[in-house]
């Protein structure tokens, strides 16, 4: 790990996702994010992609954060980078592996991930300052919503982190920041989302 980087914690009580598990994983992701907005935007008419494109950040997570799940039954899983790990920069991307599935996505979804992604960067970047963790994806498999494992990843995290370290992550849904909101965020800025004009709400939680 690199000197003077943010280490995540190691929690016990869940379930650490390993190389081995990236199949299930990624597929569990896809299926878990089908129906939100921004990402059904840049999956339209390109659906059997879906089982492929949150193999990217599960690549990069391995590498360089820690991704968690209740159970090895993988019911959903939560994707945690510290700082400086939050800048996915090019070098970094080609180390953890993430390019080849980037490749395997195809220039236009890469294409249309890179200009949403870029401008959620840059807010990331002008809000947060020091060391902060970043939740990058929180997935539930759709037969599992509703059932508390989204809230019981985010709270266990919580409880782990290092006194007065924050948490950032994006959402795409009015229903998400609701949940989020129970959780103790709070929406630091909105914004439409380049190409689709779709909302998205940057958030944080500062113990």
């Amino acid at each position: 790990m690199k000197k003077n980087s943010l280490e995540l914690p190691i929690i016990e009580e869940l379930y650490q996702i390993t190389p081995e598990d990236f199949t299930p994983a990624r597929i569990m992701l896809g299926n878990a994010f089908r129906k939100d907005p921004i990402w059904s935007e840049i999956m339209k008419n390109r659906e059997d992609k879906f089982p492929i494109i949150f193999g990217v950040p599960l690549k990069y997570t391995l590498k360089y954060g820690k991704i968690y799940a209740p159970t090895s039954d993988i019911e959903a899983t939560a994707l945690w980078l510290g700082t400086p790990f939050v800048d996915m920069n090019i070098w970094r991307v080609i180390r953890s592996g993430s390019i080849t599935m980037s490749m395997k996505l195809g220039s236009k979804i890469a294409k249309l991930m890179m200009k949403i992604f870029d401008q959620i960067a840059k807010d990331r970047k002008n809000f947060m300052k020091g060391e902060y963790v970043y939740l990058i994806a929180l997935g539930v498999s759709p037969e599992k919503q509703g059932q508390g494992f989204g809230s019981h990843l985010v709270r266990t995290m919580q409880n782990n982190l290092p006194p007065k370290v924050p948490i950032y992550l994006e959402t795409e849904s009015e229903r998400n920041v609701r949940f989020y909101e129970q959780l103790g965020f709070e929406v630091i800025n909105k914004l439409q989302v380049p190409i689709f004009d779709l909302p998205m709400w940057e958030m944080i939680y500062q113990p």
